[in-house]
């Protein structure tokens, strides 16, 4: 039985491989759960009003604030080109497909609309957990008990 510890709003189709139905060898099963796009697009400002407020009041503070929360030091904003690192290491962390030429746009072209959709990816994926589980099955959990149908 694999338990997978997640939940997601928008759950993304997972990529499985299943155990072989032969007794003695080792199965590895893995899921893994892909970002697919950003949860939010670039200018859903409104879809989350304390990150609107915020970034419209002061985008660099609420930059300085998501840096913490991406794993960097708060000064981080404050190095050139910090943004466009902070949006391609959430798209990274998080699998949310892109290229760094979208974020290169969407940072240098709409700098504010960037930093808030990123403060909303963040928030919204600290709420759930993305899991990449690799299990290799024991022996009895390789062997099934085989249930005659009532056809057969």
């Amino acid at each position: 039985v694999l338990h997978v510890l997640r939940h997601q709003v928008t759950p993304a189709e997972p990529v499985t491989t299943q155990p072989a139905g032969t007794v003695g060898m080792s199965a590895i099963t893995t899921v893994m759960w892909t970002g697919g796009g950003w949860s939010t697009g670039l200018f859903d400002v409104c879809s989350d009003k304390k990150i609107c407020v915020c970034g419209a009041l002061c985008s660099p503070c609420l930059e300085c604030s998501l840096a913490p929360r991406a794993g960097e030091c708060l000064c981080f904003p404050l190095l050139p080109g910090s943004t466009l690192a902070l949006r391609v290491g959430t798209r990274e962390k998080y699998k949310i497909q892109g290229t760094i030429y979208e974020d290169w746009i969407a940072v240098y072209c709409c700098w504010p609309f960037a930093v808030c959709q990123v403060a909303r990816e963040l928030k919204r994926r600290a709420m759930t957990q993305i899991c990449e589980i690799n299990a290799t099955p024991l022996a009895e959990d390789v062997l099934v008990k085989k249930i005659p149908s009532k056809g057969a």
